[in-house]
C-alpha cells in the first residue's frame, strides 16, 4: 500500500498495474468532477506513486468505483493525455508516461484563484516595453541580444529593389489602394500561406502594417471595450501593451513543455467568459515552445464550447529548423474560431511592415473597418513591390537560406549557453528567433539585466513578458541577428556576470552569519 504524502487518497500497485485507486472527490466544489480526477492523478504521476509505465485502471473500472459515468472518467484521461502525462494503446490499456515525471507541473489555477486574481496589466508596461527593446537595439556599441530581429545582411536588396523600380513603373503605385490590400499582394500571400498548410482565399486576406497592427484590430474590431482577454505567459509584450491602451484585462495562462495548459484556459472560460484568446501557438514568443498537435484540437473544442475567439499570431510558423513546423490552428479550424496573423518581419525584412490576417467573411468587414479608422491603407508600393518579388520565386531560396543560417546560430547560442551559463535553464526552440533563459533562485533580473548593458550585452528582462512582477527572474535572448562569434562572446560575458552575482550573494549571506546574534 502507497499512501501519497500530498493527496488524500490510497492505491494499490502491484506487478506494475494499479491495482485499486481511491480519490477524494468533492461534488460541492466548483471544479468539475473530471478535472478533480486529473487533478489527483497527475499529483499521483508528479510525486512518483505512479511510476513512469504503471497501467491505470479501466475507465469502466474508475467509474464504477466512485460512482461516475464513463465520459467524465474519459475527459479526465484525455486531459492528462494532452498534458503528456498518460498514454493510452488500443487492446493494452492505459500507462503513465516514460517522462512523465520530467515535465514541469503548470500552475493551473482555481476558478476562485482566478477570481481573486488582479488583472489589469502592470503599470509599467504602458512605459514603453517594446520602445526599450528597439533602444537597446539602436545603441551601436552594445551587442543587444533583446530584439528578435532577423540577420541584417540576409535583408533581399537586390531582387526587391529591382521589384521596387518595377512597381515604380506604375504611376498610381504611389496613390491610394484598397483598404483590404492590393489584389497581387494578397494572391501571394494566399500561396505563401499554402506552405504553412492553410488554405486562405485572396478574399479572405486583410493586408496590415505588420502582424502589431493585426493583433490591435483584432483587439478594436473583435474583443470587448474593457472586457478581459487570455493569454499565454509569458507572452509577447506588444500584447499586454495593445490590451492596456485599450483597457483591456489580461488573464496570462500557464504553460508547459506541451505549451498552453487547458485546463486552465477553461477554468479562466468558466471564471471570465472572456471573448478572445491570443496565441502564439507555433514557436511562441519568447519560450520557442509549440502547442502539442493534440492540444490544438482540444483548444478550438474548448473554443467552440465557451463561444471564444483566437487570435493566432503566426510569425514565426515559417521558421522550423528540426523538423516541419505543426500546422496552425486556423487550418482545423472547421468553426470559425480563428482569426489568423502573419508577418514578413522576421523572415524577411521588419523595415517593410507588411503583414496578413486571415479572417471569414462574417469578421473581415469589422476587421477592414478598423484598418481604415487606423491608417487607411498600407503603402501601394511597397505591396506591389512585395507581390512582384514573391511571384518571381526569390521567397523559397530566401527561407532556404535563413532556415540554414538560423540553425547555425540557434545551435551556437545553445552551445555557448552550456559552456558558460550552466546555472541557468533554458528550453531548446525547434524554430523561432528567440530562446528562454531561467535565472538561479534568488538572482535580481533587474540587477543582471542592468549590469550586462553596461558591460556591453543587452537582453530582453523577462518581467517585459509577464501581466504581473514575478519573483523569479528570466531572459530573452534572440539570436537571429548575431554571428556565431558574437553570440559565443555574449555568452560569455553573461555567464561572467552571473558568476560575479553568486559570488556577492555568497559574501552577502557569509556576513549576515557573522553579524547574527542569537536573542536571549
Amino acid at each position: 500500500m502507497v499512501r501519497s504524502p500530498y493527496c488524500l487518497w490510497t492505491i494499490t500497485i502491484g506487478m506494475g498495474i494499479v491495482e485499486g485507486m481511491k480519490l477524494t472527490l468533492d461534488r460541492q466544489r466548483d471544479m468539475q468532477l473530471y478535472r478533480q480526477i486529473a487533478e489527483q492523478i497527475r499529483e499521483l504521476i508528479r510525486s512518483g506513486a505512479l511510476p513512469a509505465g504503471c497501467r491505470l485502471p479501466t475507465v469502466r473500472q474508475l467509474a464504477g468505483d466512485h460512482g461516475l459515468t464513463r465520459l467524465t472518467v474519459q475527459s479526465a484521461y484525455t486531459e492528462l493525455q494532452t498534458q503528456g502525462l498518460i498514454e493510452s494503446f488500443v487492446g493494452r490499456g492505459t500507462f503513465v508516461a516514460e517522462h512523465a515525471q520530467t515535465l514541469p507541473a503548470p500552475a493551473i489555477p482555481t476558478l476562485a484563484a482566478l477570481r481573486q486574481s488582479p488583472v489589469e496589466p502592470a503599470a509599467w508596461h504602458s512605459q514603453g516595453v517594446l520602445a526599450e527593446l528597439v533602444r537597446m537595439t539602436e545603441q551601436p556599441d552594445l551587442l543587444s541580444f533583446a530584439q528578435a530581429i532577423p540577420a541584417p545582411e540576409t535583408y533581399p536588396t537586390r531582387e526587391f529593389g529591382r521589384a521596387l523600380r518595377t512597381a515604380l513603373e506604375q504611376p498610381d503605385a504611389l496613390s491610394y489602394g484598397p483598404i483590404q490590400g492590393e489584389v497581387e499582394l494578397r494572391e501571394q500571400v494566399s500561396r505563401v500561406l499554402l506552405e504553412r498548410g492553410l488554405a486562405a482565399s485572396p478574399e479572405s486576406v486583410l493586408i496590415t502594417s505588420g502582424a502589431q497592427q493585426g493583433i490591435d484590430l483584432v483587439l478594436r474590431a473583435l474583443a470587448v471595450p474593457g472586457g478581459v482577454i487570455l493569454t499565454e505567459e509569458p507572452v509577447y509584450p506588444g500584447i499586454l501593451e495593445l490590451a492596456s491602451a485599450h483597457g483591456q484585462q489580461v488573464i496570462g495562462l500557464p504553460m508547459d513543455d506541451g505549451g498552453l495548459a487547458l485546463a486552465a484556459v477553461e477554468a479562466a472560460c468558466i471564471a471570465y467568459r472572456p471573448r478572445l484568446l491570443y496565441s502564439v501557438p507555433t514557436f511562441q514568443n519568447p519560450t520557442g515552445l509549440s502547442l502539442a498537435p493534440e492540444r490544438r484540437a482540444a483548444l478550438l473544442a474548448l473554443a467552440r464550447t465557451y463561444g471564444l475567439l483566437i487570435a493566432e499570431d503566426d510569425v514565426y510558423g515559417l521558421l522550423a529548423y528540426d523538423e516541419a513546423a505543426p500546422l496552425p490552428l486556423k487550418a482545423q479550424d472547421a468553426a470559425d474560431r480563428v482569426v489568423y496573423i502573419t508577418s514578413f518581419s522576421k523572415v524577411l525584412a521588419p523595415g517593410l511592415r507588411l503583414g496578413a490576417l486571415v479572417a471569414s467573411p462574417e469578421r473581415l468587414p469589422a476587421l477592414a473597418a478598423a484598418k481604415q479608422s487606423s491608417d487607411l491603407i498600407c503603402s501601394p508600393l511597397l505591396q506591389r513591390a512585395l507581390a512582384l518579388y514573391l511571384r518571381r520565386g526569390h521567397f523559397a531560396a530566401h527561407l532556404q537560406q535563413v532556415r540554414a543560417l538560423y540553425r547555425e546560430r540557434r545551435d551556437a547560442l545553445l552551445a555557448a549557453l552550456d559552456r558558460y551559463l550552466p546555472e541557468c535553464a533554458y528550453i531548446h526552440p525547434a524554430g523561432g528567433l528567440c530562446l528562454w533563459v531561467t535565472l538561479p533562485e534568488g538572482l535580481d533580473e533587474s540587477d543582471f539585466c542592468r549590469e550586462a548593458i553596461e558591460r556591453g550585452v543587452g537582453v530582453a528582462r523577462g518581467q517585459a513578458f509577464f501581466s504581473q512582477p514575478q519573483r523569479r527572474g528570466y531572459l530573452r535572448l534572440s539570436f537571429g541577428a548575431h554571428t556565431p562569434s558574437q553570440i559565443e562572446h555574449g555568452a560569455r560575458l553573461l555567464g561572467d556576470l552571473l558568476r560575479d552575482h553568486q559570488r556577492r550573494q555568497t559574501l552577502v549571506r557569509a556576513r549576515a552569519g557573522l553579524t547574527a546574534r542569537p536573542l536571549v
